[in-house]
């Protein structure tokens, strides 16, 4: 017996060395366990029990038991190496079924799967595509391929806008000239000419020197001339004396004739020249029909000595050409009072001939009104109503507005005149009509004026083509010919002016027009006035909105767009029954483009492009939204188009006419998607965008991971975008002493631990997720040298019983 108790003894002492040494070769182990040997006593027993004094015949070893305690954690700063903080077992599924285990370290497989280091896959919750997070237990998986783009198909927007904003919208008035000379085509020639009178009788000379020399020192010559321009001008008279120097030529004469005008106290304007064999005088202006009259200085009875050939010529003067004015848009000087808001007087004086472009510019200075010019125009291909003419620019020396054009077709001039519209011809540009016509338009509403040059390019002289010219009023065809008089008896140069839209502020209106009846403006009567929107939206305006803010958007193909909101206060007034408080307007527009549906009531084919989108947004008295007044925002009618101007290929739209609604479709089949302003507010602060979210996102690969203390699996890509991909769930048992150790640093489920009671982190009696930790093993190192050394001491001491026993019985062996 003394054998099989230290037998016993020895093979408990070696279990315990056993044991220990797993210990302590674990005590690096992720998630070890440690273990402990306990062992009982071993008595002999009968049928009916042993005695009170019976020995003991050694040791047994009952159980080995593991002790669950939390190990220390280990921060490795990886998302995917987790801890368990607290109770509970990571479940597992591997070849060997349902494992459970506390060693956290965790990657993805080729296919995305979360596994171990045994490739068992780590079990939780998944989540559908909205991220909500299933029950059933499931494989953790994460998609490591391209995440395919989502089209947005909704935006849930909140802003604050500022209720101290000011209305920026008021009505005001706009009219037109209409009046009986606007868009009429004038005729006259290109240059104003020069009144000319000529010396008569002319001086004796032979090429421009005098046959007599005259000496004005000996024979001096004075005379009055008197200048009368056209009413209500003042004529000038000034007193010509020559009394020094002797002239040989007749320059010499005029030079003398020049030079005491000018030393004159009041010069007239007029200028003295030599025109072959004669002396002419000239009016200064030019187009001015002035008379030049030529007298006696008072008291003096004659003009000057008899001597002097000079006098003799002074005696009479001959009207050679009259002085012509050059062509204009025959516009007549226009006066308006304009009266402001403050009762103010305001005259406003056109000037006689200016263009449509520099009465705006005048009218645009003045506080509270605004002008704009246009000018129209047309060369016909043909004209049968007056004279059978064809356009003919064959030698290519048509100009307009001072360029040559040198085009000979209709499409070449409009080609040429559109290259030049922001150099030479600003703001005038030329398409080719059905008829085969070419339209001229001035954007600024600079008059047109066409001519022939009579040279072409190197100088030489060139024959004139023909053009025929209609204006706005499209009533009398003009024909020009050449540089002279045509047979039609027109000149040779046209001029065709521009027209007016005056637009007026609130409280601005026009108190009078003189003359009532003009060329410009008709009469002007109260219909004459049409109400008009001031400061209406415009979203290349910033002083048309109050508030504005963008966001980005995606298409179906994944590529970003900039959704801009504009939001414009209404205007209420208590003594309308049309307004209503705290009403605003919110403009969208997509990539600076409309995408409002269109108006079937426009004409074609403007009933088929997109309009300026537009919505109703009303707030209560307390701020808040009101959701029962405030519009329904569905944008339908975006084409996604790309930088080049042109669509992307991406859904088309769906615009309400055609079936387009709310909510819309998921997945989507268009390019629909909704606004929702749920949470906006109108308070007195400033504009602020309190929540701005869209479910859509471009192309994106996996960027990172993250668990959070409840297990949730949180996956961001580089999109930008983020998705909850599930719930690691966590296992416990009522007897955890009952797992059975697989290797590993898992565990199975027996008979004795009962059913694992499986949940999410953080619930019942489960610990939460600590994420970029490990749980170190729990192995007291100094404690287990310990209990090696006692391990150790306990064999000893079992083999020494052993010997001792060997020793007595070989004693009684020995006995004979």
């Amino acid at each position: 017996m003394s054998f099989n108790t230290g037998l016993s003894g020895i093979r408990a002492a070696n279990t315990d060395l056993s044991v220990t040494g797993n210990n302590i070769a674990n005590a690096g182990t992720i998630g070890f366990k440690s273990s402990r040997a306990e062992f009982g006593d071993v008595y002999t027993s009968s049928l009916l029990g042993g005695g009170s004094n019976t020995a003991g015949s050694g040791v047994t070893t009952l159980t080995l038991r593991q002790a669950f305690g939390q190990g220390n954690l280990k921060f490795t700063q990886n998302a995917m190496d987790l801890s368990v903080n607290g109770a509970g077992f990571f479940v597992l599924n591997g070849n060997d079924g349902q494992l459970f285990s506390r060693a956290g370290a965790f990657g993805l497989d080729k296919d995305g799967n979360i596994v171990n280091s045994t490739g068992a896959s780590l079990q939780g919750f998944a989540a559908d595509a909205d991220g909500n997070v299933g029950g059933i237990l499931t494989k953790l998986k994460v998609d490591v391929s391209t995440q395919a783009p989502r089209q947005t198909t909704g935006v849930n927007a909140a802003y604050n806008v500022d209720a101290n904003s000011k209305v920026l919208k008021t009505t005001g008035s706009s009219f037109v000239s209409d009046g009986s000379a606007i868009g009429v085509v004038k005729n006259s020639i290109k240059v104003a000419t020069t009144q000319t009178y000529t010396l008569t009788p002319a001086l004796p000379s032979t090429a421009g020197t005098l046959t007599t020399p005259l000496n004005f020192t000996t024979n001096p010559t004075a005379f009055r001339l008197t200048l009368t321009p056209p009413a209500p001008a003042l004529a000038t008279t000034v007193d010509i004396t020559l009394n020094n120097g002797t002239a040989t030529k007749l320059q010499e004469v005029a030079d003398l004739i020049n030079s005491a005008n000018y030393t004159a106290a009041t010069p007239a304007n007029f200028v003295a020249v030599v025109n072959g064999a004669n002396i002419e005088f000239r009016e200064g202006s030019k187009g001015v029909p002035s008379t030049i009259a030529v007298g006696v200085i008072p008291p003096a009875v004659a003009m000057a000595t008899p001597a002097n050939a000079l006098s003799a010529g002074l005696g009479g003067m001959a009207l050679t050409t009259t002085g012509q004015p050059a062509v204009t848009n025959g516009y007549a000087a226009q006066n308006l009072v304009i009266q402001s808001p403050s009762g103010a007087l305001v005259n406003f004086t056109s000037a006689a001939g200016a263009s449509a472009s520099e009465i705006a510019s005048k009218l645009n200075d003045l506080a509270g009104i605004s002008a704009t010019a246009t000018t129209h125009a047309k060369i016909l291909k043909e004209d049968t109503a007056t004279v059978a003419t064809e356009f003919d620019n064959t030698n290519g020396n048509l100009i307009l507005n001072g360029v040559r054009l040198t085009a000979l077709t209709m499409s070449g001039l409009a080609t040429q005149i559109n290259s030049l519209t922001s150099t030479t011809l600003p703001g005038i540009t030329a398409t080719v009509n059905a008829a085969g016509d070419l339209e001229i338009e001035s954007k600024v509403g600079s008059d047109l004026n066409f001519s022939f040059s009579d040279k072409d390019a190197s100088g030489a002289a060139v024959a004139a083509g023909t053009v025929t010219v209609i204006g706005a009023d499209g009533i009398t065809p003009s024909v020009l010919t050449g540089t002279g008089v045509t047979p039609n008896g027109l000149t040779n140069a046209i001029v065709v002016g521009g027209d007016l839209k005056i637009v007026m502020e609130s409280g601005y209106a026009v108190k009078s027009s003189s003359p009532v009846v003009g060329n410009l403006f008709a009469p002007l009567t109260s219909n004459s006035f049409t109400p008009v929107l001031i400061n209406a939206f415009d979203p290349n305006d910033p002083k048309s909105y109050n508030h504005a803010t963008s966001s980005t958007v995606y298409d179906s193909l994944g590529n970003a767009h900039v959704m801009r909101s504009y939001f414009v206060k209404e205007k209420y007034d208590a003594n309308d029954a049309t307004t209503v408080p705290n009403h605003w307007k919110m403009y969208v527009q997509i990539d600076g483009q409309n995408v409002g549906d269109p108006n079937p009531s426009l004409p074609s084919p403007d009933n088929t492009l997109p309009t300026m989108a537009s919505y109703d947004i009303y707030y209560s008295a307390d701020g808040t939204l009101n959701t029962a007044l405030t519009d329904s925002m569905l944008i339908s009618n975006w084409t996604p188009l790309g930088a080049d101007g042109k669509p992307v290929g991406a859904l088309a739209p769906l615009n309400v006419l055609q079936g387009g609604t709310t909510p819309v479709a998921e997945p989507p089949s268009s390019s629909n998607f909704v606004i929702d302003l749920t949470g906006s507010s109108q308070f007195g602060s400033a504009f602020s965008v309190e929540n701005l979210d869209q479910n859509g996102y471009t192309t994106g690969r996996l960027a990172g991971l993250d668990v959070d203390s409840k297990g949730i699996l949180f996956a961001r890509f580089t999109n930008g975008e983020a998705q909850t991909l599930g719930q690691v769930a966590l296992a416990n048992f009522n007897n955890m002493e009952g797992l059975k150790p697989v290797g590993n640093s898992m565990w199975a489920q027996t008979f004795e631990t009962g059913e694992a009671i499986i949940g999410a982190p953080g619930s019942s009696s489960l610990g939460n997720i600590t994420s970029g930790a490990l749980e170190e093993s729990n192995v007291d190192l100094s404690e287990e040298l310990v209990n090696l050394i006692i391990a150790q001491r306990n064999y000893q001491a079992n083999a020494k019983t052993i010997e001792t026993a060997n020793a007595t019985t070989q004693t009684i062996i020995n006995l004979r």
